[in-house]
């Protein structure tokens, strides 16, 4: 029978309305130190496939939160940003067009000595490290300017992404599943050949996003890390710690691409057997009537014949007695 519902619940994977949901939840405990930081950092960079839909959130939260505590979302955004463009570029294209606002928002809302030196020390380092590519940063600090666009237009994001959660939250739990991981499929496709060619489509989206993992995790999980006494010959123990969470964070992405590209190939085999046996018993059946309809073929062809020279004799009966009249 069907496990119980808390195993299920706890093996199933999370929608993204779920984890947007978490996030926010995590930036409400968020703070200013360097554990608090690295933990949600850790988590983002796990989740970085998510980075589109959980950047509206990250703002939406910053924009609520206490003068106080915004320069942590900085923070925090910072180390996303460095942790995770080894990994990809998701977080990078989430984040960069809401990073000015988030930048002025934090320096008009505080306006003290300490934000304004830190918020300068981040734009140096994402200069320095090309963290933006080549994508201009100048006027950042300029807590003046574009005031009434930029919270214009981050009050639109917020109330967007409020919206879609909304509209998220209505819909059935399995037409959010599928919403996730499957696009179109061909208009001339119905029933269950519709399924499974959306089913093959997320199986092949998976395998593809385990590709990724093995290769993070090639990278990322070595042995050296792995080996005893690692932590204890580092000699920069900051950077062990790094290597270590990056170690972690491939080694639970890689979990993650298994056990997604192992239930959508288990549907996906499943869907293709019930295909297969619709499409064979339907093929013995047209056999069938193939077979069955040979012997009316073959009457409807001499039925054919004798009208065909009934009709020649008829028409050379016609032309003879018009001739002889």
């Amino acid at each position: 029978g069907a496990p119980p519902c808390h195993i299920r619940a706890a093996v199933m994977p999370e929608t993204g309305e779920q984890i947007a949901t978490a996030f926010a939840t995590k930036l409400a405990g968020l703070n200013s130190t360097s554990q608090s930081i690295e933990t949600l950092s850790h988590w983002c960079v796990f989740h970085r496939k998510r980075a589109k839909a959980l950047a509206p959130v990250w703002q939406k939260e910053l924009r609520a939160a206490p003068g106080k505590r915004k320069l942590s979302f900085l923070y925090l955004a910072n180390d996303v940003l460095q942790n995770s463009r080894k990994k990809g570029s998701e977080w990078i294209e989430a984040l960069w067009p809401k990073m000015e606002w988030a930048m002025k928002h934090t320096l008009r809302a505080t306006s003290d000595e300490k934000t304004n030196k830190s918020c300068a020390k981040l734009v140096k380092v994402w200069l320095d490290r090309r963290i933006f590519g080549s994508r201009s940063l100048e006027g950042w600090l300029d807590a003046s300017a574009g005031v009434d666009d930029a919270d214009a237009a981050a009050a639109s994001d917020a109330a967007a992404a409020d919206a879609a959660a909304a509209a998220a939250a209505r819909a059935p739990l399995v037409v959010r599943r599928k919403e996730e991981r499957l696009t179109e499929i061909p208009a001339a496709l119905t029933g269950k050949n519709a399924a499974l060619a959306k089913a093959l489509e997320a199986a092949e989206k998976a395998i593809a996003a385990l590709k990724d993992a093995d290769a993070t995790c090639a990278a990322d999980l070595r042995d050296d890390v792995l080996a005893d006494g690692f932590v204890e010959a580092a000699a920069d123990p900051e950077d062990a710690k790094r290597k270590i969470q990056a170690a972690e964070s491939a080694l639970a992405a890689r979990r993650e691409a298994l056990e997604e590209s192992s239930r959508l190939r288990t549907e996906a085999a499943r869907l293709a057997r019930e295909v297969c046996e619709a499409h064979e018993a339907a093929a013995a059946s047209e056999s069938e009537a193939l077979e069955a309809s040979a012997g009316v073929a073959v009457k409807v062809a001499t039925l054919r014949m004798k009208a065909t020279k009934r009709a020649a004799a008829a028409m050379a009966m016609a032309a003879a007695a018009e001739a002889a009249g």
